[in-house]
């Protein structure tokens, strides 16, 4: 297992805080209730945001279940795609969607085809209008994180302190294992994208960047996992599995390519990316 060179404290709070600038609240209405959805988002250009696909799409359950080749266990797991426009953007540290106005809505959003979130929960909105003055993060799609890599989780799940709609920084998480493999000790089963890390997020959390505190880069979305105090089967999906989304989703935003390539990527990280669908 690799360790890879972390910061000290006061570099990774610093770089922990420049980030968390970028995550972005996205709330969307409820099916049956006037109560709101909440997931996370990342900022990867002025009117792109980086999120999960269960928060872009209606889900047909809440209990996914998949296997180490990415395939679904019970069938279908989304329905259709979310109006884009009834996705309301929210900045800030504190989201109160009673009384805040939304800095943006979504216009289009873009996502790995199927219906399944198996080795494939990411997505793209791009925003009706950019946002200014909001930190930009950038992605990593020229290598993958590595067993034993650090990351630090961030979104409005509350952090340690679980209070849902407070953006916040997680606490510093492992990456466990890579996909595809399935972990006996905590019960997590991981397609070819996807990678585990040992510490909870959260509700509120989903659709968050993991930021790689060696590089600050984004380098996965928070997908699934266990309870907020769970260790281990906390699944995530890796950015850099998915180029070719991402370079769709800059040219659909009409933005130049915010996306950081490392010089240790091997030739064929992202090979065999899923084809994707759009909305």
């Amino acid at each position: 297992m690799k360790r890879e060179e972390v910061p000290d404290d006061r570099a990774v709070h610093a770089m922990v805080e420049e980030a968390s600038s970028g995550v972005v609240a996205l709330a969307t209405p409820a099916d049956t209730s006037a109560h709101l959805t909440l997931c996370s988002g990342a900022l990867v250009a002025p009117n792109l945001v980086l999120t999960a696909r269960h928060c872009v799409s209606r889900a047909v359950t809440s209990t996914p279940s998949c296997d180490a080749r990415g395939h679904s266990h019970n069938g279908d797991q989304l329905a259709e795609d979310i109006d884009p426009s009834m996705i309301a953007v929210y900045t800030g540290t504190q989201l109160h969607p009673d009384t805040d106005s939304p800095v943006a809505h979504g216009a289009r959003t873009l996502h790995p085809a199927g219906q399944v979130l198996c080795d494939a929960d990411v997505a793209f909105l791009v925003l009706d209008r950019p946002i200014p003055n909001v930190h930009v993060l950038s992605m990593r799609l020229g290598s993958s994180v590595e067993p034993g890599g650090i990351i630090m989780p961030v979104g409005f799940g509350g952090g340690p302190s679980n209070v849902i709609g407070r953006r916040a920084a997680r606490t510093k998480s492992t990456v466990l294992a890579m996909g595809p493999s399935a972990n006996a000790k905590t019960g997590a089963v991981l397609g070819p994208h996807e990678f585990e890390v040992d510490t909870a997020t959260c509700r509120g959390d989903s659709g968050g960047p993991a930021i790689d505190l060696s590089t600050g880069e984004i380098v996965g979305v928070i997908s699934r996992g266990g309870s907020c105090t769970d260790l281990g089967n906390h699944v995530y999906t890796r950015v850099d599995a998915f180029k070719h989304l991402a370079q769709a989703a800059f040219e659909a935003a009409k933005r130049e390519p915010n996306i950081a390539f490392r010089s240790d990527a091997s030739p064929g990280a992202v090979s065999g990316a899923p084809m994707y669908s759009s909305r």
